[in-house]
């Protein structure tokens, strides 16, 4: 008995097609490098960043987020523009990756070949909207913060210089770093305070601050917001010890900055609190902060 087997001309051309296409697909492949990142030192600060990952843009197509380095597969042949854009850790969070939007992208032109790599190199600067509202890097060996009113200990914030045994910070170009060294009192409490109020952008407007830190003890970050009635202290985020390592830090203030009403002035604060279980001495560098927010 023969038994026979008729395959339908359409389903047929289908798996032909599906052989084809699979069988041509041939992806090119992109290395992208660690970005470098400049300022003018005498406008801008000094130009420490984190940049850990980045935002691929294929002619206009976005690929996805990835870590950098990496080499990364694209499904296109011929001309590109690869547009890359940085992102870094919003709030100090490994999850919350996003575009810096006062870091300017990258954009490069490359001919893609099928299994072959291209390697980008990519640079940023800020853009040219960026206003730097306040920066503190220390070096004129002037402070524009003090303690607040809620301090309940005798300690302050100093000036010493980079070379001094212990400050051991990765980047160049600095003379001088913060240092708030806690010495006297089993618990306490020590807060600093911008000098300067600010009147920063509402309406849900991004506003950044950045710093380098090196800390032994948890570290609070806020603002103080005055409407000329009421001022409130409005804490944005927590910075965990790290671990005897510089890091560099973005702060989004708009959580709180976002509402309030206009005209309102803004003070920054960083806060310590030290409590009875704490073993040893605070000490808490602080370097390039920069407060910033786009035009």
């Amino acid at each position: 008995m023969r038994y026979l087997f008729r395959i339908s001309p359409f389903l047929a051309l289908f798996f032909l097609l599906s052989c084809k296409s699979e069988k041509e697909i041939k992806p090119a492949y992109l290395y992208i490098a660690p970005f470098t990142f400049t300022t003018n030192p005498n406008t801008q600060g000094l130009n420490t960043f984190e940049i850990t990952s980045a935002k691929v843009f294929v002619n206009g197509k976005e690929i996805g987020n990835f870590q950098i380095p990496n080499t990364i597969p694209v499904i296109h042949e011929g001309n590109a523009i690869i547009e890359i854009f940085p992102n870094v850790k919003e709030n100090a969070t490994v999850n919350n990756q996003k575009y810096y939007i006062p870091y300017l992208y990258h954009t490069a032109n490359k001919t893609l070949r099928a299994l072959k790599t291209d390697s980008i190199f990519p640079t940023s600067v800020y853009r040219n909207s960026t206003n730097f509202a306040w920066i503190e890097d220390f070096d004129d060996q002037t402070l524009s913060i003090s303690p607040s009113g809620l301090s309940n200990s005798n300690d302050s914030i100093q000036i010493i210089q980079m070379n001094t045994p212990g400050v051991d910070a990765p980047f160049s170009g600095s003379s001088h770093c913060g240092l708030i060294e806690m010495k006297s009192d089993t618990t306490a409490l020590f807060e600093i305070s911008t000098l300067s109020n600010f009147a920063l952008p509402n309406k849900g407007s991004d506003v950044y601050l950045e710093l380098d830190i090196k800390s032994n003890i948890f570290v609070q970050i806020g603002i103080y917001s005055d409407d000329g009635f009421s001022v409130i202290q409005s804490p944005v985020l927590v910075v965990n010890q790290t671990g005897g390592l510089w890091k560099k830090i973005y702060v989004n203030l708009k959580s709180e900055t976002g509402n309030l009403p206009n005209n309102t002035r803004t003070k920054i604060f960083i806060g310590i609190f030290k409590n009875s279980d704490f073993q040893g001495t605070p000490q808490i560098y602080l370097d390039n902060i920069k407060l910033i927010y786009l035009n």
